[in-house]
């Protein structure tokens, strides 16, 4: 019948998937070795769980080729991938998590790898061989849907089998989808930790630890109306704030949150809100977090809930300038507001200073900190507090315009010491492009060298050689 040559194509098709990854395993990636340009970390992003999957697929090929041999209405071949799919989902999700970094070891790679598979025996560009063979599990995952459709159209209607197969249908499609949406999640998580973000404070991203989690939401602050779009990104101690610049060409830094002391609770959905949580606390300002589905929504409240540490601190302690310095972007709330003239456009991020200017700033910098600590002296003896209210302190300051022309203003500390860092950070962003270039160039010079050394070489002329490079 007809089911019967459904069942065997899904038979055929699962033996030579599996064929297809113990080759890759056996000629290829058994003998991948770390070297001098590939680390250990690299190698084992490339293999991720392949060996797992490899050796499930065997187990499933021989189980459902016994299941295939039983008489046609005694086959429960809904009943046995429905049981096999909680270790499917553990195996793909995994596999699908971490593709983005393997592809990312491959492009960086490839010329490496590809002469590594030619070596083995792969033909032309060996590269193509093993992107192609990497890209077999989720392509695999993607064809069980259409598979077990084509299945529950040519089954009899009363087949006992059948509500099985409905649900093995609904369950694939389900964990298809989930696999691409760890993949795509995983990809902007890669770039997010690998590219420059705009007007980063603090120490470099990778010293946060791994992410946790991460996704696209809507957020919006207690007593504000509007909503922004923002990425949050969940590490050990702190959840990060992104938000993508106008062009999507990049993504610009919004604040750190402590977890320590953070408080979660969901909110009802309501013709207003959907999917929503709140966040609030003693060290972060309340703020409203919608996901885009209910998923989001529960992985969102469960890791945070999970990570958090809550600790009631008497509500009469002053907050200090210390505490102030370890999360300044979070409690930037308790700081004066700084003028919106100050604030540098997303495009402008790279504009570079000279060095007439920089000096000019080093000098400001010097009268500033004088001028605090002579502040804070005259205080310790005339008050008790020991307070500096920096937005009534206002100093002179001379600046050259972009059209070259000298203005004398006078501006608040605040003002002040917000334009020097955002100069600051625009010199650290300059410095690492520069570098980044560099590194590119010197990279692209030892590509052309091996290329012209192999075209010379190839030309048979004794009288050029190595020594003549």
């Amino acid at each position: 019948s007809v089911c019967l040559s459904v069942l065997q194509n899904i038979l055929e098709t699962e033996t030579e998937y599996s064929k297809e990854l113990q080759n890759l395993l056996t000629s290829y990636l058994h003998s991948l070795q770390p070297t001098d340009m590939l680390s250990s970390a690299d190698v084992s992003h490339i293999l991720g769980n392949l060996e797992d999957i490899s050796t499930f697929q065997l187990m499933l090929v021989q189980s459902y080729e016994e299941c295939t041999k039983l008489p046609e209405s005694q086959q429960r071949v809904g009943g046995f991938f429905l049981n096999l799919l909680p270790q499917m989902k553990a195996l793909y999700m995994a596999y699908c998590s971490n593709h983005p970094s393997a592809v990312n070891v491959l492009t960086e790679h490839s010329e490496e790898l590809g002469e590594f598979m030619e070596g083995k025996g792969a033909s032309s560009p060996g590269i193509l061989t093993l992107t192609t063979g990497l890209s077999k599990p989720f392509m695999r995952m993607d064809k069980y849907p259409t598979l077990l459709k084509e299945l529950e159209r040519h089954m009899e209607e009363h087949h006992p089998d059948r509500p099985d197969i409905q649900k093995c249908l609904t369950s694939f499609k389900s964990l298809s989808a989930q696999c691409q949406e760890v993949r795509k999640r995983k990809e902007l998580e890669l770039q997010i930790l690998t590219e420059t973000i705009r007007r980063w404070e603090g120490d470099d991203i990778r010293t946060l630890g791994p992410v946790l989690y991460m996704s696209h939401t809507h957020c919006h602050t207690h007593g504000s109306e509007e909503k922004s779009e923002r990425y949050l990104l969940l590490f050990p101690n702190v959840l990060l704030l992104l938000s993508a610049s106008s062009r999507m060409s990049g993504f610009i830094y919004q604040g750190k949150l402590p977890l320590t002391g953070m408080l979660i609770s969901r909110i009802e959905d309501c013709e207003m809100v959907k999917n929503a949580f709140e966040i609030s606390g003693s060290t972060c300002e309340r703020m409203q977090v919608v996901c885009n589905n209910q998923q989001d929504l529960q992985e969102w409240v469960e890791h945070l809930s999970r990570h958090t540490q809550i600790r009631n601190a008497p509500s009469g302690i002053m907050t200090t300038p210390t505490d102030l310095s370890k999360s300044p972007k979070s409690m930037k709330k308790l700081l004066p507001k700084r003028k919106p003239e100050r604030k540098p456009s997303d495009e402008d991020f790279a504009t570079r200073k000279s060095t007439a200017a920089l000096e000019e700033d080093a000098q400001i910098l010097k009268v500033i900190e004088a001028y605090c600590t002579s502040a804070k002296t005259r205080q310790t003896l005339n008050s008790s507090l020991h307070m500096l209210f920096p937005e009534e302190e206002k100093i002179i300051v001379e600046e050259t315009k972009s059209n070259g022309q000298t203005v004398i203003e006078e501006k608040t500390l605040v003002d002040t010491v917000y334009g020097l860092k955002d100069e600051v950070q625009e010199l650290k962003q300059d410095n690492k492009k520069m570098r980044r270039t560099l590194d590119e160039e010197q990279k692209a010079r030892k590509e052309l060298e091996k290329i012209l050394r192999r075209v010379l070489k190839n030309m048979n002329d004794p009288t050029w050689d190595e020594t003549n490079l």
